[in-house]
C-alpha cells in the first residue's frame, strides 16, 4: 500500500529549458556554459552549489571569473532562472489532490538561486509550497545530493517512512536506480510521459 509520495522536482513538477539557460549565460560572456550543465547530475562548481559546499555568493564569483569580467547578481540569478520554464496548472491540482490522501514530499538537487525562482512560479499561480508538500528535502540545505544513497536515508529517517510504503518520481536514470535498490516503488518519468495521469494509472494498479 502506497502511503507516501516523493517527487523529484527539475524535469517532473516543473518544466526545464535548457537551452534557454545556455543561451542566456551566452549572452554574459560564458561561452562554453554548454559544457557545463546538465540535465540530471551536475559536476565541478555546480555541484559543490547543489551540495551547499559554496553559497550563492561564492558561486556569482566562479561564474564572473569564468567570464573574464564582473556580472551583476542579478543577471546571474535571471539567467541561472532561465533553466526553469513553467508548471502547468494541472501539476498543482495534481499535488494540491494528493497531498489529501498521502504523505507528500520533494527530494531535488537544487540551489538557493533557483529555488528563489521555483518559489516565484508557485506564488505567480497564487499557491505556497508549503502547501502543497509535507516537507522539502533540498540538496544544498541537506548537504548531499541524489544519486547518492545517503540523502535518500536521511530523508526517510527524517520523515519516519518506510520505502516500501512509498513511490519515488524521477526523471534521472540514476536517482530511479538507488531508489529502486533501496525498496522503493518508482516512476521513472521519461520524455513524453504525462506525469498526472501515470501516476493516477500507477496509484489505481496499486489499490
Amino acid at each position: 500500500m502506497i502511503e507516501n509520495i516523493v517527487f523529484d522536482l527539475g524535469g517532473v513538477i516543473i518544466t526545464l529549458d535548457r537551452q534557454a539557460c545556455v543561451d542566456s549565460f551566452k549572452k554574459l560572456g560564458f561561452k562554453d556554459f554548454d559544457d557545463i550543465l546538465n540535465d540530471f547530475v551536475q559536476d565541478g562548481f555546480f555541484l559543490e552549489f547543489e551540495k551547499g559546499a559554496i553559497d550563492a555568493a561564492r558561486f556569482r564569483e566562479i561564474i564572473c571569473d569564468h567570464i573574464g569580467h564582473i556580472v551583476k547578481d542579478y543577471e546571474i540569478d535571471n539567467a541561472m532562472g532561465d533553466f526553469l520554464s513553467d508548471i502547468p496548472v494541472k501539476r498543482f491540482e495534481t499535488l494540491l489532490r494528493l497531498k489529501k490522501s498521502y504523505n507528500v514530499f520533494l527530494l531535488s538537487n537544487t540551489n538557493p538561486i533557483a529555488m528563489s525562482k521555483v518559489r516565484d512560479i508557485f506564488s505567480a499561480y497564487g499557491i505556497d509550497m508549503n502547501d502543497c508538500f509535507d516537507k522539502m528535502y533540498l540538496s544544498y540545505q541537506m548537504k548531499m545530493v541524489k544519486p547518492n544513497n545517503e540523502i535518500f536515508l536521511k530523508m526517510m529517517e527524517d520523515s519516519r517512512i518506510k520505502a516500501e510504503e512509498s513511490l519515488f518520481i524521477d526523471d534521472g536514470e540514476m536517482n530511479i536506480n538507488t531508489a529502486n535498490s533501496l525498496g522503493f516503488k518508482t516512476l521513472h518519468l521519461k520524455k513524453g510521459i504525462d506525469l498526472d495521469s501515470e501516476i493516477e494509472k500507477f496509484l489505481n494498479e496499486q489499490k
